[in-house]
């Protein structure tokens, strides 16, 4: 009894302060604002860094052009393109993804990490006369994601080209369920193939991730809640694109570089015969001029990486540590 309350604590201060943390990022305040925030462009950072804005093969280990990129992912079935949620050049690249593919002849589904299945209703036979009010429609910003007109080009260019956007979270109460230790209900488990379980390596190496993203502060015995809900979104994101796939117009999978990753992320959860092809956006480090530098230039993790500039350079764990300090917890740095 006391492990499950300790439990529930760890998950109802986690949630809490993912929560923060993502309305800070966006600039929100967590209440039910309507006021979107304003175009200010970002201006990134190291963008003189010798690395920014090339592609790399990480089968090769060779630099291509981005014209060799999108033709090598004109015929598969899945793209996948990560990103880093604040960088407003991640979302540049998911937007040429989309335009690239719309440009060869495809028509793919564009499946979103940010969007809950209740809000598919505003995104039927979407139209470029429609993206402009869809922040709104979306709840996008009070929901705590980076400022819409960042997001605002993928929406344009998937309009442009008559192709749907889909929903890839799961909804919201089924999240929160099994971010509480509970099962899915059957017909869940069933569409998300719930009973696909990690081996060892996998579940620690998601903990491992999880750890150092939180920065600490949760001890590594009390993050399984999280693991639940980093694989419920990842298996949710694959529903959608296996329907794509059935439909024989495959997807673009627009979501964090932590849920693209081969390993463990959303490919694991497709078939095994879809061909797909994995890019991660990766904001370049000051020293790091190599491609061994990064650790997401792993060709078990991505098929390949495109380098872009930073947006910030503070240690993301100092943010956190005064957000829970605000919490009246403390900070443990995790190195």
């Amino acid at each position: 009894m006391l492990k499950k309350a300790m439990n529930a604590f760890v998950f109802a201060i986690t949630y809490g302060a993912l929560t923060l943390a993502s309305e800070a990022a966006s600039g929100q305040s967590g209440g039910n604002e309507s006021k979107l925030a304003e175009k200010v462009p970002v201006e990134l950072l190291m963008t003189d860094h010798p690395l920014v804005d090339t592609v790399w093969d990480l089968k090769t280990g060779k630099q291509i052009s981005q014209a060799e990129l999108w033709k090598h992912a004109a015929d598969k079935d899945h793209v996948l393109v990560g990103e880093k949620h604040d960088n407003p050049r991640h979302h540049e690249i998911q937007a040429e993804a989309v335009k690239q593919m719309g440009a060869a002849g495809r028509n793919p589904f564009i499946v979103m990490e940010m969007i809950e299945p209740k809000y598919l209703k505003w995104l039927k036979e979407l139209k470029p006369e429609d993206v402009a009010g869809l922040a709104e429609k979306l709840e996008w910003e009070q929901r705590g994601w980076p400022a819409w007109h960042m997001y605002e080009p993928i929406f344009n260019e998937a309009a442009e080209f008559g192709m749907r956007v889909v929903p890839g979270a799961p909804e919201r109460e089924l999240l929160l369920k099994v971010g509480q230790g509970k099962q899915p209900s059957e017909e869940n488990a069933k569409s998300f193939r719930w009973n696909q379980q990690y081996s060892e390596e996998q579940n620690n190496s998601l903990l491992d991730e999880l750890e150092r993203s939180h920065c600490g502060v949760v001890p590594r015995e009390n993050l399984g809640p999280m693991v639940g809900m980093q694989r419920i979104k990842d298996a949710s994101m694959a529903s959608f694109m296996r329907t794509a796939k059935n439909s024989e117009r495959g997807s673009i999978l627009i979501a964090g570089n932590g849920h693209t990753r081969k390993d463990r992320g959303v490919p694991w959860w497709l078939d095994s015969q879809d061909s797909t092809l994995n890019l991660a956006a990766v904001e370049v480090g000051a020293g790091k001029d190599q491609l061994s530098d990064y650790s997401l230039a792993d060709v078990n993790r991505f098929d390949y990486v495109w380098f872009t500039g930073r947006v910030e350079t503070t240690d993301p764990c100092e943010k956190y540590a005064e957000l829970l300090k605000k919490m009246g917890k403390k900070h443990t740095p995790k190195k």
